[in-house]
């Protein structure tokens, strides 16, 4: 059983954590609202370790985190409903499924070729993706099937046998629900999961049809 090493939350630590994250490892670590599985979205060892320490199998893909809306257009094309969802919702718990410019791993990918990403709300999140300068996995941290992990504790009890050396300790976060997850086709929106941002809000920035 590999030994976990539990890392403060500061801005001190992201040098360390960057340099982590460039030598492909995993690492836990709060967002905006639960505990994540940070790895380089660009490292194809680094998403299969995520893959393995998650037990997540194929085909159900891995949301990514950026660090701004930069950092998006360098790796996505973005419509004009796409791009006012983006300013108007992010910093924040919203993932927009995206056509990809990068040719990531097929765990990243969803149907149709898509690409889940936010720019999260938690500001040291967003410092520790800019300092690697590459969009981050952010899957929830816990087994795959199991309840969001919300505290040290459980992460640690979740990934005991699994391999994860590092956690950053962000305390324990108040339950919250996880991302809402959409998809603009068109003149259409379809929601794929529901979470904190609600489809009325949605709507009323948009003014699409829901499905």
């Amino acid at each position: 059983m590999s030994q976990t090493t539990i890392l403060p939350k500061s801005v001190k630590i992201i040098p360390y954590l960057r340099q982590l994250l460039k030598i492909g490892e995993v690492v836990a670590a709060p967002t905006e609202t639960a505990y994540g599985l940070l790895a380089d979205a660009l490292n194809p060892r680094a998403v299969a370790r995520v893959q393995k320490i998650k037990g997540r199998e194929p085909p159900k893909p891995i949301a990514l985190v950026a660090s701004d809306l930069r950092m998006v257009k360098r790796y996505f094309r973005m419509t004009r409903s796409e791009l006012r969802m983006a300013n108007y919702f992010w910093p924040g718990p919203l993932t927009l499924l995206l056509k990809p410019k990068y040719k990531f791993r097929p765990a990243i990918m969803g149907r149709g070729g898509l690409v889940g990403v936010r720019i999260p709300g938690n500001a040291w999140l967003r410092r520790l993706v800019l300092a690697t300068n590459v969009p981050l996995t952010a899957t929830s941290a816990n087994r795959a099937g199991r309840n969001t992990a919300y505290t040290l504790l459980a992460v640690r009890r979740a990934f005991k046998s699994r391999g994860l050396k590092y956690i950053v300790d962000g305390g324990n976060l108040p339950p919250r629900l996880t991302s809402t997850v959409v998809k603009v086709d068109k003149d259409r929106l379809e929601i794929l999961r529901p979470g904190a941002v609600s489809q009325g809000r949605l709507n009323k920035v948009l003014k699409l049809k829901s499905q």
